[in-house]
Formats: structure tokens, C-alpha cells, sequence
């Protein structure tokens, strides 16, 4: 596990130290935590965590499209690559996680879990898609998969824990 926990510290590490990637971080990140206060002003959310889902879908971007394409994937013919769901590894597992902050956050400006699952799984598939027709990643399911069933459990927790929260201040 510690291993794992190495592997993955050098991986931000390594995103980060290519200027381009860690400016896109720093902007994309910026820019549209700004353009979310906007739209929590104009469509009624609440701000604070509308900005930050605006920072982590940053992040989700820059992260996503920061790596280039592998050379073994211009080879084949086949545009995306068909694998299954599977924790087992520590891009599999960062994949699950990705987007769980951007959710939650969303939810808590919204309070429409599935209104921002339905986004998240929408935005994990156009990600993929695009990934190989802009030469910056690679298509995979296991990737869908994986942002989905983390984009899953972060909703269904959050909705939870709003709805025992509305409870609470109801009884008070």
C-alpha cells in the first residue's frame, strides 16, 4: 500500500513538473471556479461550493488532458480500448476518485444528485471520447467505468448526507 501511496505522490509530481500542465491546473482551475460563482449567482446555487466545483472540474480537465497519447496506442485501429471495471492498481483506483470532489461539491451547490451524476458520467464519456482525437490520452471503458461508479457513490452519499441534514435543521 505504501508503495501505492509513492507511485501515486510521483505521478502528481510528474504532471506537475511540465509548466504547461501546472499553469492549465492553475487557470483552467481559476477560470472556472469564477465562471461557477457566476452561475450559482444566476441560477440560484449555493456559492462556496459551486466555486469549488468549478476548481476540481478544472482540475478533472487538467488532469485528464495533460498526458499524451501512448505510442502504442497509434498502432492499433481501434480507437478506444474495451476494458471492465477494476479497482486493482493505482490508476484504476485515482480513476474512481477523480470525480468524488467534483460531485460532492456540485450536489452541495445544487442539491440535484442526480441532475450532477447524469453531467459527471456525460462529461467522464466526452473526456474519453475526445482524449485520442485531440492526441492528449487514451479511450478507455475502464476509465468510464471507473469515473462513473466514484461520480455513483459520491451522489448517493451526498444526497444522504443533505437529506440528514435537512432533517436535522427541520427537528430544530
Amino acid at each position: 500500500m505504501l508503495d501505492q501511496v509513492w507511485w501515486a505522490l510521483d505521478a502528481i509530481v510528474f504532471v506537475f513538473s511540465d509548466p504547461l500542465t501546472a499553469g492549465g491546473v492553475v487557470v483552467g482551475a481559476a477560470v472556472l471556479g469564477v465562471g461557477a460563482w457566476f452561475a450559482a449567482r444566476r441560477f440560484g446555487w449555493r456559492a462556496v461550493p459551486s466555486v469549488f466545483a468549478g476548481i476540481f472540474l478544472g482540475v478533472v480537465l487538467a488532469v485528464t488532458f495533460s498526458r499524451s497519447q501512448p505510442s502504442w496506442a497509434l498502432v492499433g485501429t481501434q480507437f478506444c480500448l474495451l476494458n471492465g471495471f477494476s479497482v486493482h492498481g493505482v490508476s484504476e483506483l485515482f480513476n474512481a476518485l477523480l470525480f468524488v470532489p467534483l460531485v460532492w461539491c456540485a450536489v452541495l451547490a445544487t442539491r440535484r444528485p442526480l441532475a450532477v451524476l447524469v453531467s459527471a458520467v456525460a462529461s467522464s464519456a466526452a473526456i474519453e471520447v475526445l482524449q485520442p482525437l485531440v492526441g492528449r490520452g487514451l479511450c478507455e471503458t475502464q476509465d468510464l467505468f471507473n469515473n462513473s461508479a466514484g461520480a455513483v457513490v459520491a451522489a448517493a452519499l451526498v444526497a444522504g448526507y443533505v437529506a440528514l441534514r435537512d432533517r436535522a435543521a427541520a427537528h430544530r
